[in-house]
């Protein structure tokens, strides 16, 4: 028989195996890890054996550098993330420049004498001989009648070109058909001109224009010319009337004319378009037709751009009417609510007038640059990523005097850590 027997140790008898797998020989405390890390102090702070009053002077030490660090790390990050930028103004002269476009409108919104014909020719029509009911009736009356829209009605009583430009020159001896073109422009001042040089001005390329109103009678009470000189990319349907300079009969303006060209650089703090086809100045004003048409609900002649019918009754004439009076001069409207951006690349014109009477009954307008300089204003990023990782490079050397080899040696010892749990 075999007798087995019982071994015991101790007086008690073998325990059952452990279900958790030993501790590696060369396993240490994650303090002592950390240690390895290339920061000065980390060794004094996380090694065990070394005495508390030591390990917690250099740990309140590395906290507080760490602390100081990230502080001044997010003051670089939020910096460079507003993308700053610096100004750089450089005058350069050339030998030509492109010359503005310059817009005019006669202050006086119709022709009267065009619009007393109309007013004969409905009286005919009606058998009407009292000259005091036929002076009384408007243009919105002129339309009911002829059953006309607002932009017939304006094609018939707007003042000609011809009627008020008496003699335009440019250049030496050249008229201004030679060397450039007119075409016609519908603003809230009526139909307007505008004139563009083909080709760039040199330093004695100016211009010459000559008008004269030959009215006597005036429709809205104004009297004279607005002037505008503007890019070509600006839309003047508002603007001739609110940046518009004035010039009457009898005085002779002259117009000195300086070129300032920008280029900005869109952020986040002063947003712009880089499309080079885009005009703040077009944005304003179609975002004024549209609030003038969501009150009219019909176009007048100058609303371009806006599908819709024209204003063909007396009633929606008087009330476009009023309505563009109370958006515009009274303050029902604000170019602010429109959130236009202004464009990146732009190009400004100043202007300084100088005013004289002269003994014509005529306006008398000059239009010149004085020199040929213009100021080119350019922004360029002030904090960029290198200057950004060399302040952070800096602030961790100073403070921890780490690397970026010293986080990865952080990763190593994380890693390396969860892998053998």
């Amino acid at each position: 028989m075999i007798e087995i027997r019982e071994h015991r140790v101790g007086g008690e008898g073998l325990k059952p195996p452990s279900p958790y797998k030993p501790l590696p020989a060369n396993h240490t405390h994650l303090g002592n890890s950390f240690a390895e890390v290339s920061i000065a102090g980390m060794s004094r702070a996380c090694v065990s054996r070394c005495p508390w009053v030591q390990r917690g002077v250099w740990t309140l030490a590395l906290l507080t550098c760490t602390a100081l660090m990230m502080a001044q790390v997010w003051d670089r990050v939020t910096y460079y993330l507003s993308t700053p930028v610096t100004v750089n103004v450089r005058v350069t002269r050339n030998q030509t420049l492109r010359f503005p476009i310059v817009s005019f409108c006669n202050k006086n919104r119709f022709n009267m004498t065009a619009v007393r014909q109309m007013q004969e020719e409905r009286a005919s029509r009606l058998g009407e001989t009292n000259a005091s009911v036929v002076a009384g009736w408007d243009l919105p009356h002129l339309m009911d009648d002829d059953n006309m829209d607002a932009v017939e009605a304006w094609a018939r009583s707007s003042h000609s070109l011809e009627s008020m430009v008496k003699e335009c020159w440019f250049m030496r001896g050249k008229r201004c058909k030679e060397v450039g073109s007119w075409s016609t422009i519908h603003t809230v001042l009526g139909i307007c001109y505008q004139y563009e040089v083909l080709q760039t001005s040199g330093i004695f390329n100016n211009m010459y224009l000559l008008l004269h109103d030959t009215e006597t009678q005036h429709y809205n009470g104004d009297s004279g010319f607005k002037i505008l000189i503007h890019d070509p990319r600006d839309d003047p349907v508002i603007d001739i009337r609110t940046h518009g300079t004035t010039i009457n009969q009898g005085w002779g303006k002259d117009v000195r004319v300086a070129v300032r060209e920008f280029k900005t650089i869109p952020t986040k703090r002063w947003p712009c378009v880089t499309n080079t086809s885009y005009s703040s100045s077009q944005c304003i004003s179609r975002c004024f037709l549209s609030a003038l048409y969501a009150h009219t609900r019909c176009l007048m002649p100058y609303m371009h751009g806006i599908s819709g019918r024209p204003c063909n009754t007396s009633a929606e004439y008087t009330y476009a009417t009023e309505m563009e009076k109370e958006l515009l001069f009274f303050g029902g409207w604000r170019h602010s609510q429109c959130g236009c951006l202004k464009q990146c690349n732009e190009d400004i014109y100043s202007v300084f007038t100088e005013a004289a009477s002269t003994a014509r009954d005529s306006a008398k307008l000059r239009v010149f640059f004085q020199d040929l300089t213009y100021d080119e204003v350019s922004e360029e990023i002030a904090y960029d990523t290198i200057a950004l990782l060399c302040d952070i490079g800096g602030t961790l050397g100073l403070l921890l005097g780490a690397s970026v080899l010293t986080f990865m040696e952080f990763l190593e010892v994380l890693l390396v850590k969860c892998m053998r749990r």
